[in-house]
């Protein structure tokens, strides 16, 4: 029987280190994604999909850490605890155990984490517009080179699925064909 440790931040920007040492010492692996937790497209954690067997522990700094969207989240949970896989949320020294009073728990703090990035998102559409109204051209943001010579190097050998690039390159599917549909 294993522990595995699954660690997840929005961006390559953000640091992953204090959901890294929270876990240091209480799994034997630890498997990390640097992708938006709106849905559950990211390699990792399918990585994770993969590994873990029946017996098997998977420990998270947070309920939000494993999803932002409350559907995802009890699916990701009902998953996992389905194959006999345990759950422990390390802040809220909670194990999921797919009680009832386990699932609302859980289905609550879904549901802010939800709430959460819709607030983030309202945020950035305003700050958004009111650039725009100042006269300023919101352009997005700015494209990662390193990331599409990465892509492009691995698509040029020829010889790696779509998936194997993915993994190798850190992106999830949908990065990879928008970033294999620029260089086309």
């Amino acid at each position: 029987m294993k522990t595995f440790g699954y660690v997840r931040v929005s961006s390559k920007d953000q640091n992953e280190s204090r959901q890294i040492e929270a876990l240091k010492g209480l799994v034997d692996e630890i498997l990390i994604d640097k992708c938006s937790g709106k849905n559950a497209d990211r390699p990792q954690l399918q990585a994770l999909f993969q590994k873990v067997r029946s017996g098997d522990t998977v420990k998270i700094k947070s309920v939000d850490r494993l999803a932002r969207n409350t559907r995802d989240l009890l699916e990701i949970l009902d998953h996992l605890t389905s194959q006999g896989i345990k759950v422990i949320f390390i802040d809220n020294n909670m194990t999921f155990d797919d009680t009832p009073t386990s699932k609302f728990y859980v289905t609550m703090l879904g549901a802010v984490g939800e709430l959460e990035r819709s607030f983030i998102r309202q945020r950035q559409q305003e700050g958004i517009e009111i650039a725009k109204e100042k006269g300023g051209v919101f352009k997005g943001r700015p494209k990662d080179e390193e990331l599409r010579k990465t892509v492009a190097g691995y698509l040029a050998k020829g010889s790696y699925t779509s998936q194997e690039i993915c993994k190798l390159a850190g992106v999830s599917r949908a990065t990879f064909f928008r970033i294999k549909k620029e260089l086309v």
